[in-house]
């Protein structure tokens, strides 16, 4: 007769917090107010992601609208909304440019979009 194999106890490991990439995926969705919202934050991801700091270089409104297929009027006012609900915080060094610092690993506590979709207009 062959002896039993041992059989290992593997136990789960503890669910870290997702950090990078993960984090702002896993609320995008929830925080988001629809398309233009959606691929704003997107680009503005792209642009500080791999930066010594979370800002983005300075960008001009204009290419946002472009990138997000939106005027940029639309860009602006979502720009103030992601001020205002807390999920980035703004500079605006002149007139028609802006940097932002998106604040995704604070976005589990945020509470849902909801009714935020009147800031698109």
């Amino acid at each position: 007769m062959t002896p039993r194999p041992k059989l290992r106890v593997i136990r789960p490991r503890a669910r870290r917090k997702p950090a990078g990439f993960t984090a702002f995926v896993s609320d995008l969705a929830r925080l988001s107010s629809g398309n233009s919202c959606s691929l704003l934050l997107l680009a503005l991801f792209a642009r500080s992601a791999g930066r010594s700091h979370d800002w983005t270089p300075v960008l001009h409104e204009r290419d946002l609208a472009l990138i997000c297929r939106c005027d940029v009027r639309t860009i602006q006012r979502l720009i103030v909304a992601l001020d205002q609900r807390g999920l980035a915080e703004v500079r605006r060094p002149r007139v028609g440019l802006v940097e932002v610092r998106l604040k995704f690993q604070e976005w589990a506590a945020l509470p849902d979009c909801g009714d935020c979709l009147h800031v698109v207009g």
